[in-house]
């Protein structure tokens, strides 16, 4: 499957998929979206978070993933017209990455795939991968999040 950007679908900002704003908000765009697929990419600048001599750390790789998995969610509550729930990550499984950093110039595609949901327990498993521009895989994780129906509830019971 070819994961270089191309654009077949007019998708609204990504800022309409995910709560980040400011330089918190890293991907720039999605390419393509389905129930249980996205793919997103970000292009990595000189003055790019996280950016430091030219260069993304690898590690910073599982925020770009965890961002594209948010992104899939949004999008979902979007197309089907609900509010899309808070999540906050609880696990990162079998983090692999072929690099040991991402370079400046280059724009990077994000996958996320939804392996299970379970609406009822908040819980939800992403696969998500990293592909350098050619369709090389460059790093690869296993994502888990929380999503709880009550955020406001959920935000008490942390006090």
């Amino acid at each position: 499957m070819n994961r270089q950007a191309r654009d077949t679908h007019d998708y609204l900002p990504i800022a309409k998929y995910l709560s980040h704003r400011g330089y918190a908000l890293l991907l720039d765009r999605v390419i393509e979206a389905s129930a249980n697929r996205i793919l997103c990419a970000v292009a990595l600048r000189e003055n790019s978070p996280f950016c430091r001599e030219g260069r993304v750390p690898a590690y910073i790789g599982i925020e770009y993933m965890a961002q594209a998995a948010g992104a899939l969610i949004g999008w979902g509550a979007y197309t089907e017209d609900v509010s899309p729930r808070i999540g906050f990550l609880v696990s990162v499984r079998k983090f692999t990455s072929m690099v040991d950093g991402f370079a400046a110039g280059t724009t990077l595609m994000v996958e996320a795939r939804e392996v299970i949901r379970d609406n009822d327990s908040g819980l939800g498993t992403m696969a998500c991968a990293i592909y350098h521009p050619a369709d090389v895989l460059i790093a690869r994780t296993q994502l888990t999040a929380y999503m709880p129906k009550d955020l406001k509830a959920f935000s008490t019971v942390l006090k």
